[in-house]
């Protein structure tokens, strides 16, 4: 049984982004396989560990709750995991949460396999092309200054990983090209979802919250974290010409982000605070109640390595999903067939394309029952889960070889 160390500098309940549900469906599938899973992650005022199942562990640690969180959370910690990381077969981590460990890997000698989820240069050249009116000070702040740190904390784990796992084939192609990621040491490994787990989240808030009342209003949902990137600002932009065909509709933002003061001030301007509510963060379990319960989602994000979790969230729950065609959506969504997909950046055709599926209930759910077996055919999570246990086959069985 392998010794598996996962590195993120979050994870549930305290969480920043889908890469910390992520990484605690991976743990989980990983420990339910056999494997002996330690997961090193922070947001704790002391260092604790907690043991979630027989196999699986969860080492809290300290670090400051303040950007950039990941790089606080390598620089407190380092001691323990120069010390830690020798007991393990393997270590795995987030892109840029494990970053530190390019300086004593050699000593320690423990294989390093990084799961990347984002591309530095594609977020940067995103930010040059948006009007710097339209971006918040943490978008300024995220995509300019945080460019060189996240650019470095990166390329040090491409220069000295063992391999590496990409989410996507889209960011793939962005490895490939900018950082001459090579072909033999990489897995393109897309994201998958546990129907069965999302379910029983949302069956779970329920049953906390009996008085619930159904909304009477055609339920538009999206989610994310509130940064130009996700796209958000283009649906606001679309509300108005769908509540004028349709005046029962209503729209739920959930995330929250640097972007949220520009956000309600466009919601103001265009004098949608009736029908345009931004939710804030809620625990998981709300969130996957309000995604089962919805009618409709929209996901105009405009950059990501490949398909979105939340995108496969609501395809799971059958839900249709409306987003802007870019490569990293069609990787999930075919138009018309699984998803709904629109020329990118187009308020016009975003709205007319929620309009057609508020109108058209056949198609809507046509849509999302495809998009249903898609994800229980090619995304579940357990064939996902096999796949990243063959990475780590090979990555310790040729550690092994070269060590000899």
């Amino acid at each position: 049984m392998y010794k598996i160390a996962l590195v993120s500098a979050a994870y549930p309940p305290y969480t920043f982004g889908g890469i910390d549900i992520q990484t605690y469906d991976l743990a989980h599938g990983l420990s339910n396989n056999g494997l002996d899973v330690t997961v090193f992650c922070g947001l704790s005022k002391k260092k604790e560990i907690i043991r979630e199942n027989g196999n699986l562990s969860i080492y809290r640690l300290p670090f400051f709750d303040f950007y950039p969180r990941v790089l606080w959370f390598q620089l407190m910690n380092q001691g323990l995991f120069r010390k830690e990381f020798k007991n393990f077969d393997l270590i795995h981590s987030q892109n840029t949460s494990g970053s530190i460990y390019s300086f004593f890997k050699n000593k320690i000698k423990t294989p390093w396999i990084v799961s990347f989820h984002d591309h530095q240069l594609r977020r940067l050249s995103l930010l040059l092309k948006i009007n710097p009116l339209n971006l918040s000070l943490g978008d300024l702040t995220y995509y300019s200054m945080g460019y060189p740190l996240f650019e470095y904390l990166s390329n040090l784990e491409v220069k000295n990983a063992d391999h590496y796992i990409i989410c996507g084939y889209s960011g793939f192609k962005d490895f490939y090209n900018y950082n001459k990621i090579k072909p033999e040491k990489t897995t393109v490994i897309p994201n998958g979802v546990n129907p069965d787990k999302l379910e029983d989240l949302a069956k779970l808030f329920e049953e906390k919250n009996p008085l619930i009342e159904p909304s009477n209003s055609f339920r538009l949902f999206t989610s994310g974290r509130l940064y130009t990137s996700k796209g958000i600002q283009y649906l606001i932009r679309a509300m108005p010409k769908v509540i004028r065909a349709n005046p029962d509709v209503s729209l739920e933002i959930y995330g929250k982000g640097p972007l949220l003061p520009k956000l309600l001030a466009l919601i103001n301007d265009l004098k949608l605070e009736k029908k345009v509510f931004c939710r804030g963060h809620v625990e998981y379990e709300e969130l996957m109640y309000k995604l089962k319960t919805c009618d409709l989602t929209v996901y105009p994000s405009l950059n990501e390595v490949g398909a979105s979790l939340s995108v496969m969230e609501a395809m799971a729950f059958g839900k249709a999903v409306v987003a802007f065609d870019y490569p990293f959506t069609r990787e999930i969504l075919d138009h018309s067939d699984t998803g709904y997909l629109v020329k990118p950046k187009n308020v016009d055709e975003l709205s007319d394309a929620v309009c057609l599926l508020i109108g058209d209930k056949k198609l809507r759910e046509r849509i999302g029952e495809n998009a249903r077996l898609k994800i229980l055919k090619k995304h579940n999570w357990n064939d996902v889960i096999k796949k990243y246990i063959d990475v780590y086959d090979k990555v310790i069985s040729e550690h092994k070889d070269n060590s000899k």
